[in-house]
């Protein structure tokens, strides 16, 4: 019989400490409040055994430290043994089907992509596990649903690792909100994805892509492949955005909300000002909210539109995996520029002391012109070899 601190935090767990906030031994990935201020640990908890000799681990609000818990414990020592022993009822411990409602709610004001990622594994969580009581979800269960998920539902490893990710972060809420006291996903090892190498255009699938008629596909494939731009960002794309005077384009990043300048080529920018003749609104391509439903629908014409041209396994991401590809591996452009332009982070020490401006992006962007509109002549010396 004695006191505990139960900590809520994996990260937290290793840490000697009695739950409050200290510089030299808090994880510096320790959770934050949306005012800046750490969230608390744990909690001290009360464990005993009850008239039935039965191991109970109990906490309350009202316990705010080791002392306060001590002196709880002894008053639930003496009822025990006068027997009046007097536990508070145990609160019922909702279904993941139940408790999936509410984890959802908590969520709703968090980016659209990021809730629709939550709200498609939720759905699956609920099919498979969701009759079980959050508390009778044991690492066997979790194991179950992992291989049922991958033998009959044919999934991928990485789609079930988002899978469990959501799922743990499901109990940890719940863990924080005093429903339940462990999360049965700890034990959970990550399923091991294989790399697999990103599709990119060949010189004979560029040559067909350029010789399509032209018209809003062909112009939002161009703008893809010569600015790495994801596809919703595509989309956003306004007329504003671009400045044909002195040849750049301005692209928001959907991920980070910064605003990176690409030049564009003489043969670009001759491409949308032909479409500008044909095009109404403020936006370049798409007049509507750029919702995550209608960047899916696009999505998914535009591989049908690649597989009807036998350009297999590909996707309109993969114009931007090709964008940097053949910069780096064909063109030999330096990494730091190519980073400057995609917007990824990964290289941001490094690019924080190069000085690779908008000359350098502009020679790039001209030989990545030239090496893809060359792609009829590489093609035809290919053949001829």
């Amino acid at each position: 019989m004695a006191v505990r601190f139960r900590k809520y935090f994996q990260q937290c767990k290793p840490i000697p400490c009695n739950g409050r906030p200290g510089k030299s031994y808090c994880p510096g990935d320790r959770p934050k409040r949306s005012n800046g201020e750490y969230k608390t640990c744990g909690v001290w908890c009360i464990e005993f055994f009850d008239d039935n000799k039965e191991w109970q681990s109990l906490t309350f609000k009202d316990i705010r430290n080791k002392t306060d818990a001590e002196k709880r414990l002894v008053l639930f020592i003496s009822d025990r043994e006068r027997g009046q022993l007097n536990l508070p009822k145990r609160k019922a411990v909702p279904t993941l089907t139940e408790y999936s409602k509410t984890y959802l709610e908590l969520h709703k004001a968090a980016k659209e992509n990021t809730l629709a990622m939550k709200k498609r594994a939720v759905n699956v969580l609920v099919e498979y596990l969701g009759d079980y009581g959050l508390d009778k979800i044991t690492p066997f269960i979790v194991e179950k649903f992992r291989t049922q998920r991958k033998e009959q539902g044919q999934v991928k490893d990485s789609v079930i690792n988002i899978d469990t990710a959501i799922l743990t972060h499901m109990f940890n809420t719940a863990i924080q909100a005093g429903i339940i006291d462990k999360n049965p996903c700890q034990k959970v090892k990550r399923l091991r994805v294989s790399q697999v190498k990103d599709r990119i255009l060949s010189s004979s699938e560029i040559a067909t892509i350029l010789s399509m008629p032209h018209g809003k596909d062909k112009l939002m494939i161009l703008v893809g492949l010569f600015t790495g731009a994801r596809l919703n960002e595509v989309l956003s794309l306004k007329w504003s955005d671009l400045d044909f005077n002195k040849g750049i384009i301005h692209i928001t990043q959907s991920k980070t909300g910064k605003v990176i300048t690409i030049p564009l080529s003489r043969y670009l920018i001759d491409e949308l000002t032909q479409y500008k003749t044909i095009s109404n609104g403020d936006r370049v391509f798409e007049d509507a909210g750029i919702t995550n439903n209608i960047v899916s629908s696009y999505s998914a014409h535009f591989s049908n539109l690649f597989k009807g041209m036998g350009i297999h396994n590909f996707t309109f991401h993969n114009l931007r995996h090709t964008f940097s590809s053949l910069l780096q591996s064909e063109l030999g452009i330096g990494a730091v520029v190519v980073q400057g332009m995609t917007g990824h982070t990964s290289l941001s020490m490094l690019q924080k002391y190069s000085h690779s401006g908008l000359d350098s992006r502009q020679r790039a962007i001209q030989a990545l012109t030239d090496h893809v509109l060359n792609a009829d002549k590489n093609t035809s010396k290919v053949v001829s070899l």
